[in-house]
């Protein structure tokens, strides 16, 4: 166990991908959070359900938990909340009543460009200083990074858990 420690102060945690990719991430959702609250009224969890919302109009709670990476619990909070405010509508599925679909409402259409304007500002601050070229290579970067991961895990799924017999 000591020699584990010994090898482990060893390494540069601070400046490794993972640990920075991480950092950077905390600090975006942080100061987007932020802007959303102080110019739109919103959260970025509130956001996270817009942007959903609009490129997959009435999805389900479950439908949009996935595609932000919650538990569909974890969200309920948060469209309680935004069809109180008059953000969003739920209304029963035409095929399975105990299924709501999720809607935008005009209002916060309404919100969209403060959103956006958040989202640009937040953007242009964050990269102060890089080059087009220095972001082009940092995403072309994550990407193969995330690619490598995804398929890394999905083979590791696979082996991990046993293939029923015929």
């Amino acid at each position: 166990m000591i020699s584990h420690l010994s090898d482990m102060s060893k390494y540069d945690f601070e400046n490794s991908v993972g640990f920075l990719v991480n950092s950077t991430a905390k600090a975006f959702q942080k100061t987007l959070d932020l802007e959303l609250r102080k110019k739109a009224g919103v959260t970025i969890s509130q956001f996270r359900v817009v942007v959903t919302l609009i490129q997959y109009p009435g999805s389900t709670q479950k439908e949009i938990a996935d595609k932000v990476g919650v538990e569909g619990a974890t969200l309920v909070p948060a469209i309680d909340k935004m069809e109180e405010e008059g953000l969003l509508k739920r209304k029963p599925d035409s095929k399975d009543r105990r299924v709501n679909r999720i809607y935008l409402t005009p209002k916060a259409d309404s919100l969209w460009n403060s959103m956006m304007e958040c989202v640009l500002h937040i953007r242009k601050v964050s990269t102060k200083d890089v080059s087009d070229e220095e972001i082009q290579t940092t995403l072309n970067t994550l990407k193969k990074i995330s690619k490598n991961l995804y398929a890394y895990s999905e083979v590791d799924t696979a082996v991990a858990v046993p293939r029923k017999k015929l």
